[in-house]
């Protein structure tokens, strides 16, 4: 648990310099841009690719089959689900479509990831990549379609963390291992992750408009079926799969974590792209960061304390 109690120091630490570094003008609009593509196209590949140098086992590959078949069925039963119930309410076309896959696709990448490799290092790392494989494929087909009403392109599948996700499968399975000098330096990237990501999550924060954030009702409903609900629901799946069938810890952490997290920002991209209700997904997309700050934490603390890891 002192560990726990480091991560959660260190990422208020970092959080609290991208926010003074954004209101002091340091960073701006397009400072964060530029940060964020560099996350997402460099940095965060190069992390992925270096969980792959994780020493291979039968256990985590198992594990990797178990994060993506939980994740796999964890996206299909929330849109099915939501996508029955929300198309009933008197709610805007548009809002209809932002509350679904702001209610279901969390920032698996951009916050996910980063955090997963802090508690839990390169399998953490593998196994949350994994987790995000699996969200492309769900946001990039009925997510793109339901913001757009179009089919999306091959691009909008093949992105660089995807390709990367792809590639440290294959690296992990394979029993070649990279010479140490490449190992350190594909680390030596990839080790930015963390500070950057959280870096960028609080230029973010510092952005926010508070007296519009909390006026809009249907955003706090969002918040609570990706803060609370769904993590609660996926928890209580994990306890009862533990019961039945041997699974790592860790795997069961990884699968709670990634539902835990806050709404994910290419729902905002896709919203504007497509003017699908677009302040509406800002604002709830905001919202969910900030009371992430105060319910991952918690969540985080929780199961790792039930699934006795770390």
């Amino acid at each position: 648990m002192n560990e726990l109690y480091i991560i959660f120091f260190e990422m208020a630490i970092v959080l609290l310099l991208g926010f003074f570094l954004t209101k002091k003008k340091v960073i701006d609009d397009r400072g964060r841009m530029v940060l964020n593509d560099l996350l997402l196209k460099a940095v965060l590949p190069f992390s992925i690719l270096s969980s792959s140098q994780y020493q291979y086992s039968a256990d985590m590959l198992r594990s990797i089959g178990a994060v993506a078949l939980g994740s796999g069925i964890y996206y299909l039963l929330s849109l099915v689900v939501l996508r029955l119930v929300i198309w009933k309410t008197k709610f805007a076309d548009g809002e209809k479509r932002v509350f679904i896959t702001t209610s279901v696709f969390a920032n698996t990448g951009f916050v996910g990831m980063p955090i997963m490799y802090s508690l839990f290092g390169d399998p953490g790392l593998l196994l949350s990549a994994i987790y995000n494989l699996v969200y492309n494929v769900f946001f990039y087909t009925y997510g793109v379609h339901l913001l757009s009403g179009r089919k999306p392109s091959l691009n909008e599948y093949l992105n660089t963390v995807s390709l990367a996700s792809i590639a440290a499968i294959i690296l992990f399975v394979v029993p070649w291992r990279a010479p140490a000098a490449v190992v350190h330096a594909v680390d030596l990237v990839g080790n930015m992750t963390f500070p950057l990501s959280m870096i960028i999550m609080g230029s973010t924060l510092s952005t926010i408009d508070v007296k519009k954030l909390f006026a809009d009702g249907k955003s706090y409903a969002v918040c609570f079926l990706r803060l609370v609900l769904f993590p609660a629901l996926m928890t209580l799946a994990m306890i009862m799969i533990k019961k039945f069938v041997v699974v790592l810890p860790s795997t069961l952490v990884t699968l709670i974590i990634m539902t835990a997290l806050p709404s994910g920002t290419m729902s905002v991209i896709y919203s504007e792209r497509y003017d699908c209700a677009p302040k509406f997904c800002a604002r709830t997309v905001a919202l969910s960061l900030v009371f992430m700050v105060f319910t991952l934490p918690v969540m985080i603390a929780l199961c790792i304390t039930a699934f006795n890891v770390g």
